[in-house]
């Protein structure tokens, strides 16, 4: 029997050609501070991937079709906790976007649902709850299993205040933000990832994207130092068997880092002299290789320390956001029904 067999699974947020037509229409144009909000319905995938202990020995091994899933977290004995649901496709309509959870035995068996639940891009589990990323709203928000605020930090009343398209930004907390289009231009952060400091709890970690930086937030007195700066469009905070990692998107590289945050490593994750580099998230596997999503040429690729490297194509327009260990008794429902 190989015991190197691993499993873990893959989020797609977007899978119709449409949207991809969309995000192309983007980048060429260079719109990031646009009003521009994609209306319509962008698919979502999680697939289930089995490594078999070789380099580049990943074979897939079934799909559900939940609709637009960002950020995932598996719990052993809870299941595969998930953000799932529309952002609003225009002012005044509900996409409904909320926290699922996929139990053991392939039934979602938890929801969480917030009016403060606006373009949620990861969530990871804590003592307390959950902890989300809304970029919507530019901020983090920590539920507990019943749907209760417990912990938040916004990044507008902690210096954060200026719009990435220019003008203050105020948030009304009080409003229905589920129900509201918040474009790139009116956030003034982006917080796209966060989590619990894996060396000190007392912490939290976070990327700013538009300012290219990570923040460590004391979670009592919502003060934070800015530990890793130079980002370039930076994606998945994560531990790293030596300190931190993290995915330095528009440079296609993932960046190492020890437990003080002094960078120790850069790994290119795409091809040298491709033209739209975007490297989305990685993850470090039990063989001290790097899963690395090349998202812009469509490729789930393997490295190693060494350079070495194999690929599997993701096929257009499957573009990965997460990347999630599970372990090797973790199956998907073949009847599921979001």
């Amino acid at each position: 029997m190989n015991t190197n067999i691993t499993r873990f699974v893959v989020s797609y947020p977007q899978t119709n050609w449409d949207y991809a037509k969309f995000r192309l229409n983007r980048i060429i144009r260079g719109k990031d501070k646009s009003n521009d909000v994609f209306q319509g319905l962008p698919g979502g995938k999680i697939e289930l991937f089995e490594h078999n202990g070789e380099l580049g020995g990943i074979r897939s091994l079934g799909e559900i079709h939940p609709v637009k899933p960002f950020g995932m977290h598996y719990v052993a004995g809870e299941g595969l906790y998930f953000i799932t649901g529309l952002a609003c496709s225009r002012e005044g309509v509900s996409g409904n976007e909320h926290i699922a959870r996929l139990n053991d035995d392939g039934l979602i068996d938890l929801e969480i649902h917030s009016p403060l639940l606006s373009q949620v891009r990861s969530l990871r589990r804590t003592e307390k709850g959950l902890l989300v990323t809304a970029s919507g709203v530019d901020a983090l928000l920590e539920f507990d299993l019943q749907g209760r605020l417990v912990w938040s930090w916004w990044a507008t009343e902690q210096g954060y205040d200026q719009a990435y398209g220019g003008g203050l930004r105020i948030l009304d907390k009080t409003l229905d933000h589920r129900l509201k289009n918040y474009p790139g231009r009116l956030q003034t952060t982006h917080l796209n990832s966060a989590t619990v400091d894996p060396y000190d709890d007392n912490f939290v970690l976070t990327i700013l994207f538009y300012q290219g930086k990570v923040a460590r937030i004391n979670k009592t007195t919502l003060t934070h130092e800015i530990v890793i700066s130079g980002l370039s469009g930076a994606h998945h905070i994560r531990p790293h068997s030596q300190g931190y990692m993290l995915s330095n998107s528009r440079k296609g590289e993932v960046l190492l880092f020890d437990k003080n945050f002094n960078l120790t490593r850069r790994i290119p994750g795409t091809g040298r002299y491709f033209p739209v580099k975007w490297v989305q998230d990685a993850l470090e596997t039990p063989r001290h290789t790097y899963l690395i999503a090349d998202c812009n040429t469509f490729k789930l690729r393997e490295r190693t320390f060494s350079g070495a490297q194999k690929s599997i194509s993701t096929h257009m327009p499957n573009r990965i956001f997460q990347i999630e260990p599970v372990p090797a008794t973790f199956s998907l429902p073949a009847d599921f029904n979001p």
